[in-house]
């Protein structure tokens, strides 16, 4: 039984009302392009009408293989990658499958790369602010090795 916004006591109608912290008009900012290095994702509805199980948000993470840099598979796409440029991924889907991984364990977030303990302890000193994976699964193609 799902509930709608004019009936029922659902988790959808507090959400809608503003309540547990969270206003409507931020939920749908969510599917609008952000600048930046934060993932991108789209709103998954619930196929079956019977399902009491909420809208969730789907997005498809990806990480380099070369730095472990994790994005969504459109920003990628769309930037390649903001530590690695020499492996020319912005644009080419092919290029981007190949030199990126959606199989990796673990997750960093680095703010201040040149302060972080934990940054220094991950070798990511240098690398640009974001959220990295521990480990990535995956080789660079031939023409992607340094």
């Amino acid at each position: 039984m799902g509930s709608d916004s004019e009936g029922g006591s659902g988790k959808s109608e507090n959400f809608e009302n503003g309540q547990n912290g969270f206003a409507q008009d931020e939920y749908e900012e969510f599917d609008q392009p952000s600048d930046g290095l934060i993932p991108k994702g789209y709103i998954k509805r619930a196929k079956d009408g019977n399902s009491l199980q909420d809208d969730k948000v789907v997005i498809k993470l990806r990480a380099c293989i070369s730095c472990r840099l994790i994005l969504s598979e459109e920003q990628f796409y769309e930037n390649g990658c903001g530590n690695c440029s020499h492996l020319q991924m912005d644009g080419d889907r092919r290029r981007m499958l190949d030199c990126t991984s959606a199989n990796f364990s673990g997750l960093i977030s680095v703010m201040n790369p040149k302060r972080s303990w934990a940054a220094k302890y991950n070798n990511l000193s240098n690398l640009i602010p974001g959220c990295y994976a521990i480990t990535v699964a995956g080789q660079l193609p031939d023409s992607g090795q340094l």
